[in-house]
């Protein structure tokens, strides 16, 4: 990706945003890879990036644990491992370890929850999981990195007998040092050790009466150290086995570097893939932190961000206890160039920055703080002109190093450029720079480059509101409290509100009057009425929310007497059903009733039996009749039921919705949507991949 000049990352504030990224990292390989992140305007990489960090951030999302990174760095170990006979320290053996563990552990995982990390998935793809290393190091190693007295059969038996020659030897000094206290001869300090040699503290009088090697002496000299004769020989044997048993210890850890060597290839890409592991994972870290997520990518040349939150000023405004007011803007191919004005401080810098910061976030893998229906495109180069960049060292003006951007910025744009303009036309004579920033501006359009630019001047707002292509928007501006609202509106120019703001920081009323005098008629005039436009476009937005929330309110009523309706229907349908079923058991009872006075009136066998079998033709009739209007009643239950789901299940949801599936007691939250898979999180942890038809919203009934 082409950026000019290269210090508007810092200008947009990248650079907070990388340092932001890098703390997450665990890895020293990881940290510095996000401390020099760089965007790319590679489409399938960027794509790759952005679905890595999205898939570890749904598992953050779902509550799961994501395995420990190990952070320790190999790079001095693995280069060890490719000269020969190079021994590892003990220490680095335990990092290797940690590494394989890790890797082991994150490859399991990942492969556990495949369906939730399919691109991450496929980093593990060429390694299978090491199980060898860590139990061969384990058979060495204590967790402290002191090697097993088990490592070998010899360094056992070494250790056996050295442990009983250094009882043998506590002995025999403890026993001379009872004798040399009896006869007098200790000083205040009474032992000492010189060269892994005990000795006893003599004072220097009575060195001549003791028998032994002779060590050294106190700085004073009214000590001498001397080691005990009767322990000088079991010293040498402990000297010795102490020798033996470093020699055997480092051919132990000379055969398990030898065993690591074996598998240093794939060690290197353990540590390898562990690194772009912690890359991405500190990636989405950050996007947890500041509530980010993956907009979608379009190749139409369309910004479309809805509710966006730039992290530095957030993070800025934190400090202070303020909130930050979201962005809403949108470019496409008919409205490709948005010329902000208004007042100062009132948040057209901001707004142009946060376009930038985003575009160069979005290309470098990183998910933006948007909402989740926002869309950018992949462009190939970002131009801005930012602040005042005056090279002291080649003596340019400032004037001077703009044009030398715009040069730049005329030559190079197309239509894969969003270019960033700070205070379109200033640094020169007013009238004169205006005029040459129309000419630019005229330009970039008929490249059709994309692009922000904010101006103060009224000849760059009204050629803006004549160029197809190129649209006027304004930063909001109370005229009733003097304060700035920082809320973009597209499609009319704003006032700089140069009076206003004077009186609102307290200059004189006298010295405002005077200068409003001194103003061009018709420049006063013009800005006079931009302010009232921007006031009655604000008294029409405020009319436009009321109006919208009436017109909710009457909905929500209609929908209510519309349900009152239909129960009231309900139940009149449910009451003729009643009715008519109270009509047709009378009728069955009267019938049943003549029957039964038959019965009575029957004086012979063969009377009675006629009107038996009348009896049982009348039940068979009876229950016919009973099931074909069960039989017509669940058919239309059915339908009912089935016509009820279908709406349920295609009223639009969007991401944050409660939805339960269907014959479902439990409800789940809404936490992504991928085309036509919605990813449900329930409370217990529990996430679940699913199509639209197989849920409903949890506050509707079946």
């Amino acid at each position: 990706m082409i950026i000019y000049p290269s210090d508007i990352i810092e200008h947009l504030e990248f650079t907070d945003v990388r340092s932001a990224v890098s703390k997450y990292a665990v890895t020293n390989v990881g940290r510095d890879k996000l401390e020099h992140l760089l965007p790319s305007s590679d489409q399938r990489e960027i794509e790759e990036a952005l679905t890595e960090v999205n898939e570890i951030l749904s598992i953050y999302q779902s509550e799961r644990s994501v395995p420990a990174l190990a952070a320790a760095d190999l790079t001095s170990a693995l280069s060890m491992l490719r000269i020969k006979n190079a021994v590892l320290e003990p220490e680095q053996f335990l990092d290797v370890k940690l590494l394989v563990e890790s890797y082991n552990r994150l490859q399991k995982f990942c492969e556990t929850h495949l369906e939730y990390l399919p691109t991450v998935a496929l980093r593990f793809r060429n390694f299978p999981p090491n199980l060898e290393i860590p139990a061969a190091i384990d058979k060495v190693l204590e967790r402290n990195g002191v090697v097993k007295s088990n490592a070998s059969s010899d360094l056992s038996k070494i250790r056996t007998q050295l442990s009983r020659k250094r009882t043998s030897a506590d002995r025999l000094f403890y026993k001379a040092v009872r004798k040399y206290e009896s006869l007098g001869l200790l000083g205040d300090v009474r032992e000492g050790v010189h060269d892994d040699r005990r000795t006893m503290g003599i004072q220097a009088g009575f060195k001549g009466r003791v028998n032994g090697l002779l060590h050294g002496a106190s700085n004073k000299h009214s000590l001498v150290f001397i080691e005990p004769g009767e322990c000088v020989e079991i010293n040498n044997e402990v000297a010795m086995l102490v020798d033996d048993e470093k020699r055997e210890i480092r051919r132990i850890l000379r055969e398990l570097t030898q065993l690591l060597a074996l598998h240093q290839d794939e060690l290197k890409a353990f540590s390898r893939i562990m690194a772009e592991i912690d890359f991405i994972h500190a990636k989405a870290r950050y996007a947890l932190a500041e509530d980010a997520c993956l907009p979608s990518i379009n190749n139409e040349g369309v910004w479309e961000i809805t509710k966006g939150i730039n992290p530095v000023l957030r993070h800025f405004h934190k400090t202070k206890n303020r909130s930050v007011v979201p962005l809403d803007i949108n470019l496409d191919p008919d409205q490709r160039i948005v010329v902000i004005s208004g007042p100062n401080a009132g948040g057209k810098s901001i707004t142009l920055k946060t376009v930038g910061l985003f575009q160069l976030m979005l290309q470098s893998g990183l998910l933006l703080p948007v909402h989740p229906s926002s869309s950018f495109p992949i462009i190939n180069k970002i131009l801005a002109d930012i602040g005042d960049s005056q090279s002291i060292e080649n003596e340019l003006s400032t004037y001077s190093s703009k044009l030398e951007k715009m040069k730049e910025f005329l030559k190079t744009s197309d239509t894969e450029t969003l270019f960033l303009i700070d205070e379109f036309g200033s640094g020169s004579d007013p009238d004169l720079g205006a005029v040459l920033a129309q000419v630019f501006l005229k330009s970039l359009n008929r490249k059709k480059a994309y692009g922000i630019a904010t101006t103060h001047y009224n000849s760059i707002k009204s050629l803006a509101a004549s160029l197809p292509g190129v649209v006027n928007g304004s930063m909001l501006f109370n005229g009733n409290t003097l304060e700035p609202e920082y809320l973009l509106q597209v499609g009319q120019p704003g006032s700089s509100y140069t009076f206003e703001v004077a009186e609102r920081a307290g200059i004189p009323k006298g010295l405002i009057t005077s200068a409003r005098k001194r103003l061009k008629e018709g420049t006063r005039a013009l800005d006079e009425l931009l302010v009232e436009l921007q006031k009655e476009r604000h008294a029409l937005g405020q009319e436009r929310e009321e109006t919208s929330r009436r017109l909710e309110e009457l909905e929500n009523m209609k929908a209510r007497q519309g349900a009152q309706i239909k129960k009231l229907e309900d139940k009149i349908q449910k009451q003729s059903q009643t009715n008519a079923d109270q009509n047709e058991q009378l009728m069955w009872g009267k019938r049943f009733e003549g029957l039964v006075k038959s019965w009575n009136k029957a004086t012979n066998r063969q009377m009675r039996k006629a009107v038996m079998d009348r009896f049982q033709q009348m039940l068979s009739d009876r229950s016919g009749e009973v099931q074909k209007v069960e039989k017509k009643r669940l058919s239309k239950a059915q339908k009912q039921k089935k016509a009820r789901l279908k709406r349920l299940t295609s009223e639009e949801v969007k991401v944050g919705d409660k939805v339960k599936l269907i014959n479902a007691r439990q409800s789940g939250q809404i936490v992504e949507i991928k085309k036509d898979k919605y990813v449900i999180a329930y409370d217990n942890g529990i996430t679940t991949t699913t199509e639209r038809d197989k849920f409903i919203l949890a506050n509707r009934k079946m």
